[in-house]
């Protein structure tokens, strides 16, 4: 029997043209579907992402996924077979809410699910409240909600009469679709060779321009050490980042800009540490990349990062803000090439054995089953 699996990300459709975290992820949630047997689309690219509360944008998106859902509604009356067996959808936040598949779920008949569904902590509680209402509406009405952190596990339990829906999966990778040698012609040369730091991320205003000032401080404090530094990302905040590596001489440090993901693997298999402080990081699926490759990482422990970086296993994990224990962390494996020789081995091992996504496709084929068949 062919299952046929109506895919939706409010927040960022996973083909929108700019790399993010968050796109990566949809397209891993695509993929494990699918690896369970399931035939997936995505059903719409309309958003109901605002990044700040704005009453005029708030109804302008709302307009737009009304229309869509019309659109939808009249093509699946006209043509009922196609309709989808299940709708899926990623990441339903206050931000963006998910207004387009409990209705069209509801008046169809169709089972509905959810994967991270979390909540906002910015702002007022009363800039967001009518899109947490709209996403506890929906999290309440699905068949499964599967939950990838901690912090979003205690949210759907605080309004949540009974956890019975709630699906814990772990952050993932799809190891097999990785390329599995360095591209040469990506490779990024400098003028003279020295042990390569990786910084990537996006540089826009938040906690994003924490970890550039945090690591910038903690590079700064590593003094005349021997190495050089890639940092990959773009935004509207990178001539304030420029300006806080300016300390080091044009030939030790390039700026990037937006790498496509696919390159990204060819700088990690170049880089010998990885460093992203990481604040703020929800989940941190940059980190899994970097130790898939053997490439160490250190990071903060802070937020979702612990989750998916285990201490002295795929990095180092220094204490959230620590500045100074963080530049310790970084001289240390540049200082000690035993244990970074170490490291390098036992991150890829620990990227496969607990965030592959074959475990989370398994997952899927047993929790969605059931309902699809019902």
């Amino acid at each position: 029997m062919s299952v046929n699996v109506a895919f939706y990300a409010p927040l960022k459709s996973p083909y929108h043209h700019i790399p993010s975290g968050d796109r990566e992820i949809a397209r891993l949630m695509m993929r494990a579907l699918r690896l369970a047997g399931y035939k997936v689309d995505l059903i719409s690219d309309v958003i109901s992402y605002q990044k700040r509360p704005s009453p005029e944008l708030y109804e302008k998106r709302r307009a737009a996924v009304g229309e869509e859902e019309q659109r939808i509604a009249s093509l699946w009356q006209a043509q009922p077979a196609s309709r989808p067996d299940l709708w899926f959808t990623y990441h339903p936040y206050c931000k963006s809410p998910d207004w387009l598949g409990p209705p069209l779920c509801q008046r169809f008949g169709i089972p509905y699910v959810t994967a991270e569904a979390c909540r906002t902590h910015q702002g007022q509680d009363s800039d967001w409240s009518a899109g947490r209402a709209a996403v506890q509406s929906g999290v309440q009405m699905a068949r499964a909600n599967f939950v990838l952190k901690n912090t979003d596990w205690i949210y759907l339990k605080s309004f949540m009469p009974s956890m019975d829906t709630a699906v814990r999966i772990p952050p993932f990778l799809d190891l097999a679709s990785q390329p599995e040698h360095p591209t040469h012609e990506d490779r990024v040369d400098f003028a003279v060779d020295r042990p390569l730091l990786l910084a990537a991320g996006m540089m826009r205003p938040g906690a994003k321009s924490e970890s550039y000032w945090q690591l910038a401080k903690a590079l700064t404090a590593l003094g005349n050490r021997d190495w050089n530094l890639i940092i990959a990302g773009d935004g509207p905040e990178r001539q304030v980042v420029e300006s806080q590596f300016a300390f080091l001489a044009p030939d030790r440090v390039m700026f990037l800009g937006s790498v496509e993901h696919e390159k990204m693997f060819t700088l990690m298999d170049q880089a010998d540490v990885f460093v992203w402080p990481g604040i703020g990081e929800a989940i941190g699926q940059v980190y899994l990349e970097a130790q898939s490759r053997g490439l160490p990482v250190v990071a903060m422990e802070t937020a979702g990062v612990p989750l998916v970086v285990s201490d002295q296993v795929g990095g180092i994990l220094t204490a959230e803000g620590d500045t100074d224990a963080y530049c310790r962390a970084i001289g240390q494996l540049l200082e000690e090439p035993d244990l970074l020789a170490k490291l390098s081995k036992t991150a890829p091992d620990y990227v496969r054995k607990n965030h592959d996504v074959e475990a989370v496709a398994a997952t899927f084929r047993s929790v969605l089953g059931p309902i699809v068949q019902g």
